[in-house]
């Protein structure tokens, strides 16, 4: 969990430029776990890391600077961490601020789009602060957004693949997860949010699994080829000694002969050590034809 903590570390200090853009990240975060409690008296964030928990007061008091914030933090019943709510007091705020993250325009209204590429971009972080996770890369490579909300997964869903990325969506123990799997798309993803130091450390790990596996690849073709050659050596050594047993190796074309004895000789030596070796040398396609001429001859003689 260490690469997916200092990824939301390094997003919860990530403060949008653009007013609207402040306003899409603070509704990723009531769309996951905001709430309007009271008939509208207050509204409340609620989350599980102090910093993420400073993250949404400071967006809050920098969008609606006139509106009564203040932090509440009480342990979970159900976990042993403290939760964190960010709380606006007082109706006229509460409800100003909930209707500023209803009235936010889409570009398509039945998939909730995002009009802005910035907007996106900003509530794809909030969603991922609030409810995401990214497995270390050495491991594999995964990315998360989870909820209980179906109309807050098809947001998140949407607006990821709007950049073109191809994220899916399933369930798993009650809750709808939002993933990417691909590696090129979880960089892009990352790029998108503003996490350039947990993407630099995705590529580099990336570099490195590239080149082990290239590593890897080399080395197996290269024992193939060593186990390869040594096999053909076997029966060709095989041959010439059936040969022996039926006749002297001088009674077989001198051509043939020669390249027998040089393979008793040289167990070990590749084709083109042998075709250096004879007197004239030759190539390593000649060196085959004959060593093929005597193992077709020693089948002949049983």
């Amino acid at each position: 969990m260490a690469f997916s903590e200092d990824t939301k570390r390094e997003l919860a200090r990530v403060i949008p430029e653009e007013r609207c853009c402040r306003v899409a990240e603070l509704s990723a975060y009531y769309d996951f776990d905001g709430f309007l409690f009271g008939d509208g008296k207050y509204l409340d964030f609620y989350h599980f890391t102090p910093l993420i928990a400073r993250k949404i007061l400071t967006l809050v008091k920098s969008v609606f600077p006139t509106a009564q914030t203040h932090v509440l933090a009480h342990r979970a019943r159900a976990r042993k961490n403290q939760v964190y709510t960010v709380r606006v007091s007082g109706p006229e705020e509460a409800r100003m601020i909930h209707a500023a993250f209803r009235n936010q325009s889409f570009a398509d209204a039945e998939r909730r789009i995002l009009a802005s590429v910035c907007c996106r971009r900003a509530y794809i972080r909030g969603a991922f602060l609030g409810r995401g996770s990214v497995t270390n890369p050495k491991k594999a490579y995964h990315l998360e957004i989870f909820t209980e909300k179906y109309e807050v997964a098809e947001k998140v869903l949407h607006n990821i693949n709007a950049f073109g990325l191809e994220a899916r969506m399933t369930t798993r123990k009650g809750d709808l997860l939002v993933y990417l799997k691909d590696g090129d798309d979880i960089v892009t993803l990352l790029n998108l949010m503003g996490a350039h130091n947990a993407l630099m450390h995705l590529e580099n790990v990336r570099v490195e699994k590239d080149m082990r596996n290239r590593i890897n690849r080399l080395v197996n073709c290269e024992t193939a080829n060593v186990e390869k050659t040594i096999q053909a050596a076997v029966e060709q050594i095989d041959a010439v000694e059936r040969i022996r047993k039926h006749m002297n190796l001088s009674d077989l074309p001198p051509k043939l002969a020669e390249i027998a004895a040089l393979r008793i000789e040289n167990p070990y030596a590749t084709l083109k050590e042998l075709g250096e070796m004879a007197n004239p040398p030759i190539s390593k396609s000649g060196v085959n034809y004959r060593l093929q001429q005597l193992i077709k001859l020693s089948k002949s003689l049983g």
